[in-house]
């Protein structure tokens, strides 16, 4: 996967979304990780949004360095706004593409469809949500569930466009 970046805030702003690997990942491109955040963001408006696809070494340093765990985890997102209240939102998700291996191997899926899943799971935290209890938990996975379905059905409709 290659660095990019593209403008995420459409009508509502000039917001950003960089992507950079540091970890290869078969199946995920960082034109689809882009793609990932702009439909879990749903028009929100963005300042900045930067994707880091790491592996579990570099993310559990960070884990235990801002949360105070040093085992590995799927992804960590960072609200990086001086002023929570401030318009365009500003963060930093990053996912680890080994713990994503292991669990789409463990729930026989597909890795790219996994690590898509931690970015959509990091962008939604940075609107707001949060999975702290169970019903917070149902509540985020139905929405991940639902920018998953959105994504597919949008890179279905542009392989079909390609074709015609």
């Amino acid at each position: 996967m290659s660095e990019q970046t593209d403008n995420a805030g459409g009508d509502e702003g000039p917001g950003r979304v960089a992507v950079r690997s540091l970890a290869r990942a078969k199946g995920v491109t960082a034109r689809r990780v882009t793609r990932a955040v702009q439909v879990a963001l749903a028009g929100q408006a963005v300042r900045s949004i930067s994707v880091a696809v790491v592996d579990d070494a570099t993310i559990a340093e960070l884990h235990e360095r801002y949360l105070g765990d040093p085992s590995p985890t799927d992804v960590l997102s960072f609200d990086l706004r001086d002023d929570p209240a401030g318009d365009g939102l500003e963060g930093e998700i990053v996912v680890s593409v080994e713990t994503a291996a292991r669990q789409a191997k463990r729930l026989g899926l597909a890795l790219d469809q996994e690590i898509l899943r931690y970015v959509v799971h990091g962008v939604l935290h940075l609107l707001g949500y949060d999975d702290g209890t169970a019903a917070q938990r149902r509540r985020m996975r139905r929405q991940e569930d639902r920018v998953l379905a959105d994504l597919a059905a949008s890179e279905r409709s542009k392989v079909r466009r390609r074709h015609m």
